[in-house]
This record gives C-alpha cells, sequence and structure tokens, in this order.
C-alpha cells in the first residue's frame, strides 16, 4: 500500500500541473481576444465586426472556463455578461445607426475592460508568467 502511495504522488502532482498548464494555455488565447475587443473603436467599426470579435471572446471563455476548475467562474461569468452585452449593442446598431449606437457600445466595452480586469487579476495569480 505504501509503495502505491509514493508512485500515485508523483502522477497526481503531474495532473495539478497539466490543469495548470492548460488553464494557462487557454488563459493566453482568451487574452488575445480580449485584447482585440477592448480596442474595438465603435464609431470606426463595423457591427458585423464587433459582434465577431465579441464571438471570438464567448467562444475562448467557453475553452477556458472548460479548464478552470470553478476557480474563476464568478469572474468568467461577469466577464461573459459583459461581452455578451457588446454582442447585443452591436446588433441593435444594425449597419446604419452605428454612430447613434456608439455611446452603448462603447459603454458596454467599458464593462467588458472593467470584468475584464477580475479575470486577469485571477488569472495571473494562477499563471504568473502570462499575460
Amino acid at each position: 500500500m505504501l509503495g502505491l502511495t509514493v508512485l500515485a504522488a508523483p502522477l497526481l502532482g503531474g495532473c495539478a500541473d497539466l490543469a495548470t498548464q492548460d488553464l494557462c494555455a487557454q488563459y493566453d488565447d482568451v487574452v488575445a481576444s480580449v485584447e482585440e475587443l477592448r480596442a474595438t473603436d465603435p464609431v470606426s467599426t463595423k457591427a458585423e465586426q464587433i459582434r465577431a470579435a465579441a464571438a471570438e471572446v464567448s467562444d475562448e471563455l467557453d475553452q477556458f472556463q472548460a479548464v478552470t476548475e470553478g476557480r474563476l467562474d464568478d469572474a468568467v461569468t461577469r466577464l461573459r455578461e459583459s461581452v455578451d452585452a457588446v454582442r447585443q449593442a452591436a446588433v441593435d446598431a444594425g449597419a446604419d445607426a452605428r454612430e447613434t449606437a456608439s455611446p452603448l457600445i462603447e459603454q458596454s466595452i467599458q464593462g467588458v475592460r472593467d470584468a475584464w480586469a477580475g479575470v486577469q487579476n485571477i488569472a495571473e495569480s494562477q499563471c504568473p508568467t502570462a499575460g
């Protein structure tokens, strides 16, 4: 029995390292997609491009949340809600109403920036070399 414990300890430790590596790799992907969305200029960017950038963040968040093991669920949920608000504002803007909708889109993007800070704080404590 002691032999099994001695053999299992390094294997279980390796699992934790793999889980952290997966989290950190997925975090890097989320960083790239969020940075693109955060940098969006609502006046000069077409609504379709804003929706696509928000969809990309949502896809990356799905993959990221799958490896977080519940550690970031609340922060990811807040970020996801903010990203959904950006997407909805872009849908509401349509192609012709972009200028009038740009303040709402900008406000929604600011929500992404604020929610992103919460995810960053937690994720970067797990992945100190990330970001």
